[in-house]
């Protein structure tokens, strides 16, 4: 018994010592850069549209549907570890949802008000379904290129405007506190 437990000592130890920590998502890198976040958008924000065109069937007057829908959510954490992207959208003839986990790291002069900031994502997943099935990890060009990004973001009367590559514009999306 006795030679069992120093190797479990040095092992809960080199464990202990690592840089990754479990949540619900999996294993997250703890060496990723971060920083701190704006006290004022730490918290769940969301974001949603739908395009309010009708689609009915010409042959029989039926309501079909909406063009299309999406909804966008970040969750921006204290230290901006362990941060969340989701992004989902959904059209007549197919639904898709992509979810991110990783890191926030806030750039130099970003405040509550604006500034900017850059997701490096560790993990993520794809989800589609309808004319277009999808089920499978994304893969680390696609984290790297694809889901990794810089976004630039400014409150407006209680909206966090953010726009991705740019300073927000008449387009940007508008998020709200959950």
């Amino acid at each position: 018994m006795k030679k069992l437990l120093l190797p479990a000592f040095m092992l809960l130890v080199v464990l202990s010592s690592c840089g990754w920590t479990i949540n619900d998502q999996s294993t997250l890198d703890m060496t990723l850069p971060k920083t701190y976040s704006p006290s004022k958008l730490a918290g769940e924000w969301v974001s949603g549209y739908t395009n309010f065109t009708q689609v009915i069937d010409a042959y029989n007057g039926r309501y079909l549907g909406n063009t299309w829908q999406s909804g966008k959510y970040f969750k921006i954490t204290d230290d901006g570890r362990n941060s969340e992207f989701y992004f989902m959208a959904q059209s007549q003839y197919a639904s898709s949802a992509t979810k991110a986990v990783g890191t926030i790291r806030f750039d130099v002069g970003s405040t509550n008000e604006e500034g900017s900031f850059t997701f490096l994502a560790l993990k993520a997943h794809y989800n589609g379904w309808g004319s277009v099935k999808v089920d499978r990890d994304a893969t680390q060009d696609e984290l790297k290129n694809n889901l990794t990004g810089k976004y630039y973001y400014r409150m407006e009367n209680g909206w966090l405007r953010i726009e991705p590559g740019a300073e927000p514009g008449p387009y940007a999306s508008s998020f709200k506190r959950l």
